[in-house]
């Protein structure tokens, strides 16, 4: 069976400005570090970590608009960076995305009306006489009024601009859009109505959502599957309720011990799972394991070996020498390693 999307052992390093102590060579940023999943039509795949872990980047190396160093991308079966070289604009109408920062990634100086019918106007979609009929749709898809066609970014709250943004990453009725934190920069109670209209129009149109995402709660809302990165590595990756009801590895268990619970009783009883020591650095990360200088459970095979991703079910697989072996259901007392 061919996926939608599917990654194979993906790296990106960026080549720092400075040298080593000895002058010898260039840093290197290792942002991504072989990383290989998979995503199918009208699936959500959830994406979280901590900040610095490479899951913009990803999103980033999916989307085109960063060179893989190694590995490659397949958009049903066929190398993107093959099929941006035969036809940008093609690949672009399968693939596209919304930013965190909804007000950076709008022009200041376009109508959101102008914004909307660039993407049809370049793609030779529509005539331009004909393109404020598009716009109209898609402003009412997206829970706005025409009206607003003729207003400038800075006049919408950030709820709306989000909204337009969302309406013009699905101006083309794309195959897969990568959401990078499309919600983290709203308050709650909007982030409710954007993450449920984006269920609505997957649901209405099949679409393939990578998810990238801090808060953990928003993320259960809305995806099928869920991989936690941690310095530029996957480290387990299974259905959404594998992940937050059966985490094996560590780092995973220590994510989800932070998530609140509804239920004040459980919530003072449950002990969370504080990690020692900072992150380290993607320019020198540690052997084996990359987890093991903060991992309670660490023992020398963490340090001489890097763990295989691997499982009991190909639905749930996590690298990790030591897994977490007792269960933990979400919302249940949480005991302390």
């Amino acid at each position: 069976m061919t996926h939608l999307v599917e990654a194979i052992d993906v790296v990106k390093e960026f080549k720092g400005p400075r040298k080593d102590p000895l002058g010898l060579r260039h840093l290197t940023v290792h942002a991504v570090n072989g990383v290989s999943f998979t995503l199918d039509r009208g699936e959500t795949l959830g994406v979280v970590g901590e900040s610095g872990c490479g899951k913009s980047t990803l999103g980033r190396v999916v989307m085109r608009l960063l060179p893989a160093t190694d590995g490659v991308v397949l958009l049903d079966g066929q190398d993107t960076a093959v099929l941006e070289k035969q036809d940008k604009k093609a690949l672009r109408r399968r693939m596209q995305m919304v930013f965190q920062d909804p007000y950076a990634s709008l022009n200041p100086r376009m109508t959101v009306g102008e914004v909307l019918a660039e993407p049809f106007l370049v793609h030779d979609r529509t005539k331009r006489k004909d393109a404020q009929s598009e716009v109209a749709e898609l402003l009412s898809v997206v829970g706005l009024s025409p009206e607003h066609a003729g207003r400038y970014p800075h006049e919408f709250s950030g709820g709306q601009r989000q909204r337009v943004g969302i309406a013009r990453a699905l101006a083309l009725n794309p195959d897969v859009v990568v959401l990078d934190e499309p919600v983290s920069a709203l308050d709650v109670s909007i982030q409710a109505g954007v993450v449920n209209l984006l269920k609505k129009l997957q649901d209405e149109r099949g679409m393939a959502y990578f998810f990238i995402a801090h808060d953990l709660s928003v993320v259960k809302h809305i995806s099928d599957r869920v991989a936690v990165m941690y310095l530029g590595k996957i480290v387990e990756v299974g259905t959404r309720n594998a992940i937050y009801g059966e985490a094996r590895h560590p780092y995973t268990r220590a994510l989800m011990s932070a998530v609140p619970i509804p239920d004040p009783t459980l919530e003072r009883r449950r002990k969370r799972i504080i990690l020692e020591g900072e992150v380290p650095s993607p320019i020198d990360p540690p052997s084996g394991c990359h987890f093991r200088t903060r991992c309670w459970k660490a023992t020398e095979i963490c340090a001489a070996e890097e763990p295989p991703l691997s499982g009991d079910s190909p639905d749930h697989l996590f690298a990790c020498h030591h897994p977490v072996e007792t269960p933990v259901l979400l919302g249940s007392t949480t005991a302390a390693p």
